[in-house]
């Protein structure tokens, strides 16, 4: 077998390792991993991950007819919106996300939620964690309390500051 790298690294080591880049990048390959003399290089290629777009908004349409003219002449026209309400403050205080990024409720798929709606929390309890740029990032509690309301589904996308659980300081 070549040897791929020497014991002093040299300039023609990291070239190779700039090929290995390279080849990785143009290839359908998820990653690339080369071991030898000792040295392990992993090249791994991350898919940009996807966003959501938000729910299309509804607007109600005035029914224009002669008929109902005269009644609907000074009603508005509201604009419905398929999200969620927002919370209700007075019902609580809620824990922000501190960064756009993926919502999850547990710390891996088959274990249990961080808290769920009921359960008593500490200040600076871990109760979620919201992945950015493959940065798994635990959001704790600033607050104690009791949890009211968990406002987003593990695995949505959130914004920067959006609300994501409601609790009870009480």
């Amino acid at each position: 077998m070549p040897k791929f790298f020497s014991k002093n690294w040299s300039k023609a080591d990291f070239d190779r390792i700039r090929e290995l880049i390279a080849m990785a990048s143009e290839s359908e390959a998820a990653e690339v991993e080369i071991e030898a003399d000792g040295v392990r290089v992993l090249v791994r290629k991350y898919a940009p991950s996807a966003v959501q777009a938000p729910p299309p908004t509804r607007v109600a349409v005035a029914d224009l007819s002669p008929a109902a003219g005269a009644a609907q002449q000074n009603t508005p026209l509201q604009a419905v919106s398929g999200s969620p309400p927002e919370p209700d403050a007075t019902k609580g205080i809620p824990i922000l996300s501190p960064t756009p990024g993926t919502f999850y409720a547990k710390p891996a798929p088959d274990a249990d939620p961080f808290v769920k709606v009921g359960d008593r929390i500490g200040q600076g309890q871990t109760v979620c964690i919201v992945e950015a740029m493959k940065l798994m990032n635990e959001v704790e509690s600033e607050i104690a309390g009791t949890v009211l309301e968990i406002l987003v589904s593990d695995g949505d996308a959130v914004e920067y500051d959006q609300p994501l659980l409601i609790v009870d300081p009480a």
